[in-house]
């Protein structure tokens, strides 16, 4: 075999071996559209992506994660949100699904790992770098998305946390009076497999609340006065938490709305996102 066509199978080995990426490897500015892109092997670890026409390295991500109580949901319920941002190409955003809780698993760290995993995929697979974060969550997800900011993104890379109705802190003295706040932490410690009593210290270690800092990235949060889910003291407690520490915070409650917000609400909610993230991204 001459030199030439060595040289020649050398290259057709390498490049039929490399592991095929969404991009185009020349074109770093070029818009993306990717649905339900898997950014691990399970089943439900998938997203939807978008990154706008630009310059990435200057380019700020939202990351949406959706609600349902660690156990079921879908990327679908925030699925207007990221047609909003793919028309406004403000931002990149991916609405992700990530790993739901069951009897043989927990939620955490399960789930933050995911959240790390998909904006990992996105530094790597569609080479964004991702050191501009805004956070987006909703119930559950914003549980999620705040522990993440809170407790893991040691980097510092998150810039703003949205947190619609989310549990922040289950050692909140309104989950453990008896009544109906009792009841609904029964389906907690159902699903985090764990009872409250004897794991008091375990229960604080999830909670956002009590991983806030100094350093913690500015937050907005929205409650509804009428929750019969989360209790509104979640909100407070946490606006309390930040201003401890003099994290940068908004925090709006809704006396006629419950775990999910009525028009007029939805519409003041929206409008505060929007100035918030455009204030820190």
């Amino acid at each position: 075999m001459n030199r030439k066509t060595l040289l020649i199978f050398t290259l057709f080995f390498l490049f039929s071996c490399k592991k095929q990426q969404p991009e185009n490897e020349t074109d770093f500015t070029r818009e993306v559209l990717s649905s339900d892109y898997a950014y691990g092997s399970h089943n439900q670890q998938k997203m939807d992506v978008y990154i706008p026409q630009g310059d990435r390295d200057t380019m700020a991500l939202l990351v949406l994660v959706h609600g349902g109580g660690w156990t079921q949901g879908d990327k679908s319920s925030f699925a207007q949100w990221f047609e909003y941002e793919k028309n406004r190409g403000r931002y990149a955003v991916i609405n992700i699904n990530y790993r739901l809780d069951n009897t043989q698993t927990r939620p955490l760290p399960m789930q933050t790992d995911d959240i790390h995993s998909a904006i990992q995929s996105l530094r790597n697979d569609f080479m964004f770098p991702a050191n501009r974060i805004g956070m987006i969550g909703a119930s559950a997800g914003a549980h999620l998305v705040s522990q993440y900011a809170y407790k893991y993104d040691t980097a510092g890379n998150v810039k703003a946390v949205v947190n619609f109705v989310g549990p922040v802190d289950f050692n909140d003295p309104e989950y453990h009076t008896a009544g109906h706040w009792e009841w609904i932490f029964s389906g907690i410690e159902y699903i985090f497999n764990l009872p409250y009593s004897g794991n008091e210290i375990q229960y604080a270690e999830w909670s956002p609340y009590h991983h806030v800092t100094s350093q913690s990235p500015p937050s907005i949060l929205f409650y509804g006065l009428q929750d019969t889910l989360v209790p509104y003291s979640q909100g407070e407690r946490l606006h309390q938490r930040l201003n401890q520490f003099n994290v940068e915070n908004e925090y709006y409650l809704y006396p006629d709305s419950g775990h999910r917000f009525n028009n007029t609400d939805t519409q003041h909610a929206l409008s505060k996102t929007a100035a918030f993230l455009e204030r820190h991204l």
